[in-house]
């Protein structure tokens, strides 16, 4: 009688230790805290897709560097229906920073050139927003609400986030100009 009850308090002791464990672990998740990145946008371009939708495609500078692709459903009004965006995280370094670019006499041992680091894609729906809109270009772009919902390569563990973007001259790809906040 005595061997069980010793072996019935380790079990529980055992259990109860297991539930601690995970319950700090789920806690330490849930308490993670999230960033939030400022980015520049800029050089838009655009065109209508199969769907009739307005896709704005600017590069980005800034906290995340690369290029952001909204694909823009919206009323007659300008308000933006739905949507979805993309954000591809990626840009150029260069191989050998410290490198002479006196390329008249090159050292075989030192590397000269960029790499190209890509640290992946971000990417969710379009929830709301207000294009302004002549005929079928988009002008400006004001507080488009962008859900995050998935990311790969370094971002493949984001399913969740928020962000929001605006532009202007959307429509002038020298003139244009804009910014994003993602917070995930």
């Amino acid at each position: 009688m005595r061997r069980t009850s010793r072996w019935v308090r380790t079990c529980v002791l055992c259990a109860l230790t297991t539930l601690m464990v995970a319950a700090g672990t789920a806690r330490s998740a849930a308490q993670q805290t999230q960033t939030t990145y400022n980015i520049t946008l800029a050089i838009a371009s655009q065109f209508q897709d199969d769907q009739g939708r307005s896709v704005v495609t600017m590069q980005a500078t800034g906290d995340l560097p690369g290029v952001l692709t909204l694909a823009l459903a919206t009323a007659p009004d300008g308000t933006v229906t739905s949507g979805d965006w993309a954000f591809n995280v990626s840009y150029t370094a260069a191989v050998n920073p410290n490198a002479l670019p006196d390329y008249s006499l090159p050292d075989p041992d030192e590397p000269i050139g960029e790499k190209l680091v890509q640290l992946g894609v971000l990417n969710g729906s379009v929830t709301g927003g207000f294009a302004t809109l002549a005929g079928s270009q988009v002008q400006a772009l004001t507080s488009v609400q962008l859900a995050v919902e998935a990311g790969t390569v370094q971002y493949a563990a984001i399913t969740t986030g928020s962000g929001s973007t605006d532009g202007t001259a959307v429509n002038d790809p020298v003139n244009s100009t804009g910014s994003m906040t993602l917070t995930f």
